[in-house]
């Protein structure tokens, strides 16, 4: 006799995630000629993770395949376990951003120091970094014969002070 708390569609979720899951997986493979699909499995281990996985029968030698889903897409493995484990797991290892490390300096290369060999307009709301000994009016804010160094100070909330960091 059932217990009057369990009812009888409890396995209704996970049968409508498997099949939603199924159709998915076999409309990857959809598009391709002879494939058959023969069985599915909600939780095949892949050597890292379970999850779930259509078995197919296809391709040029009509030879069984896996479709898994990794990183958001349906991929299809060979059917050996081991071998779909190694794709599955080489697909999974994080890329190179593209950023290396630098190479030396050539003799060639400009070296700025910001302290020594610029100096900035002197007007309060330009900070343009010019060449030392500039003449001229600056060619940003276009301050007129005002390049030069500044005795104020920029607070934390980008406020200009003249002297100190704090105003008061």
């Amino acid at each position: 006799m059932a217990s009057p708390l369990r009812r009888e569609d409890a396995t209704l979720p996970a049968d409508l995630r498997d099949a939603l899951t199924r159709s998915r997986l076999a409309g990857a493979v959809s598009n391709l000629a002879g494939v058959e699909v023969l069985e599915f499995s909600s939780d095949w281990w892949d050597g890292q993770s379970h999850g779930p996985c259509l078995i197919v029968r296809g391709g040029r030698r009509h030879r069984l395949l896996r479709v898994v889903e990794t990183g958001g897409e349906a991929v299809v493995v060979p059917f050996d376990g081991r071998t779909a484990g190694r794709w599955i797991a080489q697909r999974r290892t994080p890329g190179s951003s593209g950023l290396g490390i630098p190479g030396p300096r050539t003799a060639g290369d400009v070296v700025v120091d910001a302290a020594g060999d610029v100096q900035t307009c002197g007007t309060p709301t330009c900070g343009a970094l010019l060449p030392v000994g500039y003449e001229g009016d600056c060619p940003v804010c276009g301050g007129a014969g005002v390049v030069g160094v500044r005795d104020e100070k920029s607070t934390a909330t980008g406020a200009r002070t003249a002297g100190s960091s704090t105003s008061k």
